[in-house]
C-alpha cells in the first residue's frame, strides 16, 4: 500500500477521505500520491509534445525527405521495442520508484543535450534524430515500471480509471503541448522550446522522489535479467490475455502509425499549412482525446472490451482515409477529433486489459511486451508509411494505411478478450515443500516433481478435462516441460509430471500462485479418491550438487 507524500502515516486509501464505495473516472483524484504525480507529469507530457512539434518541424523545414520525416518516430519507438521487456524483469524485482527516478534523469540529460547543441547552433536532422533516441532510451528505463506503478498509487478497484486519467493526461499534453511548442517556435526558435522541455523533467523528478513507497518484501533473491525473460515469455505463451493485447495492439499500432509519421507532412502540403496548423491538428487529436475519455468506460461495459477495439480501429481507418483524400480544414479537424477518441478508446482498452487481468509477479514484463508489440508497430509502420510516401505521396500513403486498419480490423474482430474476475489474480500462499535433506546449489541442475492421484474409472473423462487448464497453469508460471502418465498395473493411479528449471525456479513458481490458480489446483484435487491428499515428491538433478570422485 503506498503512502501519501503529504501524510506519511496514510495509506492512499485512507488518505484520500471518500468513503470505499465511491466510484467515477475522477476518484482517483481523491488519492494525493496520484494527484501529485498525474499534475508533475502533465507538465513533463507538455515540454514532450512541444518538442516533437519543433523536432518534426526543424526536419521538415531543413527539406528533410519524408522518410527522415518518418525516421522521427522510428528513433521515438525503436529502443522502447528493443528495451522494454529488459526494464520489465528490473521493475518487477526492484524498487519500481528508483528505477523511474533513474529512467527520468537519462531522459532530462537527452533533454539538455538537445537543447545545448540547438542554442550552439549544431542542430542538423540526423543529430536531432540521435538526441530523439537518447532520450526515448531513458523512457524504454521508465515507461515499464511506470506503468506497472499506477497500482501502487490507488486502491485496486481504481485502477482502470486511474489507467484512463493517466490516458486522459497524455492527451490534455497532446491537445496542449503542439499548440504550445507551435507558438513557441514561431515566436523564439526550437532551441527554446527544447530547453522548455528538459526544464518540465525537473517537477516529475521532484514529484517521484517525493513519494514514499513501502517496497514489498521479497523472500526469495530477484531473478537474473535471461531468468526473467523467459519467465515473461513462458507467460505470454499461455496467457491469451497478453497474447491478444499483444498481437491487436501490433496491428492497430502498424497502420494507425501513419497518422503521426505522415501529419506534419499533411500540414505542410496543406494551402494554409504552416507550423501553427501543424500544432492546431496534433491539438485536434488531442482534444478527441479527452471528449473520448468521458466515454471509453462507458461504452466498455455496454459493448465489452474487445468490441470496443475493433469500433475504434474501424472509425479510426475512415479517418485516415478522409484525412488522404481531402484538403478543407473544416473536414480535416473534425475527422482529427474523432481520431483522438478513437485512439484513446484503443489504447486505454489494451492497458487497462493488461493491468487488471495480469498478475503483480508479471506485470511489469507484460506491460512491457504489450508495449513492444505497440512500438513495435508504431516504428515498422513508420518506417513502411515514410517510405510509401516518396513513391504514392501522403495521399496514397494515408489512404493505403487507413485500409490497412480497416482490414486488420475486420480479421481481428473474433479475436475476443477474456471475461476474467479481476480479484481472481490476487496472490494466493501455497505451501512450499518441506526442507531439503542435504546440501545442493539451488540455482543449479532441474528439478523433477511428481504428483499421483487416485482417480476412480468413471470419473476419468471429467480428470483429463479438468487437467488441461492445470497443464497450462504449470507452464505458464515456470515449469519448463509437463507430461501426465497413467499406471499400467493400476488404471486408477495417474501421475502429473513437470520440469522446472532449479529449485529456486520451483520455489518462485509456487511464489506466483493466484486464487485462479489454486481454483484450478482445487477442481483437480477434488477429484482425487482416498483418504490422502495426492502424493507430492520432489527431485534434484544430481548436477545440483557438489559430489566428490570415490577413491581409487
Amino acid at each position: 500500500m503506498l503512502q501519501s507524500v503529504s501524510r506519511n502515516d496514510l495509506s492512499p486509501e485512507q488518505n484520500s477521505g471518500e468513503a470505499p464505495s465511491a466510484r467515477g473516472v475522477l476518484t482517483p483524484f481523491t488519492v494525493g500520491v496520484f494527484r501529485i504525480i498525474w499534475i508533475a507529469n502533465l507538465f513533463a507530457n507538455l515540454g514532450t509534445w512541444a518538442q516533437s512539434v519543433a523536432a518534426a518541424w526543424v526536419v521538415t523545414e531543413a527539406h528533410g525527405s519524408p522518410m527522415l520525416v518518418a525516421m522521427i518516430q522510428v528513433a521515438s519507438a525503436l529502443p522502447l521495442v528493443l528495451l522494454s521487456i529488459v526494464s520489465g524483469v528490473l521493475a518487477d524485482n526492484y524498487d519500481r520508484r528508483r528505477i523511474m527516478l533513474f529512467g527520468l534523469a537519462f531522459e532530462m540529460s537527452g533533454a539538455v543535450f538537445l537543447t545545448a547543441i540547438a542554442f550552439l547552433g549544431y542542430l542538423d536532422p540526423k543529430l536531432l534524430i540521435v538526441s530523439i533516441l537518447w532520450i526515448t532510451l531513458g523512457a524504454a528505463v521508465t515507461v515499464p515500471a511506470w506503468q506497472a506503478a499506477v497500482g501502487e498509487q490507488v486502491p485496486a478497484r481504481m485502477v482502470s480509471d486511474a489507467v484512463l486519467l493517466n490516458s486522459v493526461n497524455f492527451n490534455v499534453a497532446r491537445a496542449l503541448g503542439p499548440a504550445l511548442g507551435g507558438l513557441l517556435l514561431s515566436a523564439v526558435g526550437p532551441a527554446w522550446v527544447f530547453g522548455f522541455n528538459a526544464a518540465c523533467y525537473v517537477g516529475l523528478i521532484w514529484a517521484i522522489w517525493r513519494w514514499r513507497r513501502e517496497v514489498p518484501e521479497r523472500q526469495l533473491p530477484p531473478e537474473k535479467i535471461s531468468e526473467g525473460v523467459i519467465a515473461a515469455l513462458r507467460f505470454t505463451q499461455y496467457s491469451s490475455v497478453t497474447r491478444l493485447v499483444m498481437l491487436r495492439s501490433f496491428a492497430f499500432g502498424l497502420s494507425a502509425s501513419a497518422i503521426w509519421a505522415l501529419l506534419p507532412l499533411l500540414a505542410h502540403r496543406n494551402p494554409d499549412g504552416g507550423a501553427s496548423v501543424y500544432g492546431y491538428m496534433l491539438g485536434a487529436l488531442g482534444i478527441g482525446a479527452i471528449l473520448g475519455s468521458g466515454v471509453v468506460n462507458r461504452l466498455r461495459l455496454w459493448i465489452g472490451g474487445s468490441r470496443l477495439i475493433s469500433l475504434a480501429a474501424t472509425l479510426l481507418a475512415l479517418v485516415m482515409i478522409a484525412l488522404g483524400s481531402l484538403d478543407s480544414l473544416w473536414v480535416l479537424f473534425p475527422a482529427l477529433l474523432l481520431g483522438g477518441a478513437c485512439w484513446i478508446a484503443a489504447l486505454a482498452t489494451y492497458n487497462s486489459a493488461v493491468q487488471i487481468l495480469v498478475p503483480e509477479w508479471v506485470k511489469a514484463r507484460a506491460l512491457a511486451l504489450y508495449q513492444t508489440a505497440l512500438f513495435a508497430g508504431l516504428a515498422l509502420g513508420s518506417f513502411l508509411w515514410g517510405h510509401m510516401a516518396e513513391s504514392m505521396g501522403v495521399t496514397g500513403a494515408l489512404v493505403a494505411a487507413g485500409c490497412t486498419l480497416l482490414a486488420s480490423a475486420a480479421l481481428l474482430y473474433q479475436s475476443r478478450l477474456p471475461e476474467i474476475d479481476a480479484a481472481s489474480i490476487a496472490h494466493a500462499p501455497a505451501t512450499r515443500p518441506g526442507e531439503p535433506t542435504f546440501v545442493f546449489n539451488p540455482e543449479r541442475g532441474s528439478v523433477l516433481v511428481t504428483i499421483e492421484y487416485r482417480i476412480p474409472a468413471a470419473r476419468t473423462r471429467e480428470f483429463v478435462k479438468a487437467v488441461q487448464a492445470l497443464r497450462r497453469l504449470r507452464l505458464r508460471n515456470g515449469a519448463e516441460r509437463w507430461a501426465l502418465y497413467r499406471a499400467v498395473e493400476d488404471q486408477e493411479i495417474w501421475q502429473e509430471v513437470l520440469v522446472v528449471d532449479n529449485w529456486l525456479q520451483h520455489l518462485r513458481m509456487l511464489d506466483r500462485m493466484t486464487i485462479a490458480d489454486r481454483n484450478v489446483i482445487d477442481n483437480v484435487t477434488c477429484l482425487h479418491d482416498g483418504d490422502a491428499p495426492p502424493k507430492v515428491r520432489h527431485g534434484v538433478s544430481w548436477e545440483s550438487g557438489d559430489y566428490e570422485a570415490p577413491p581409487v
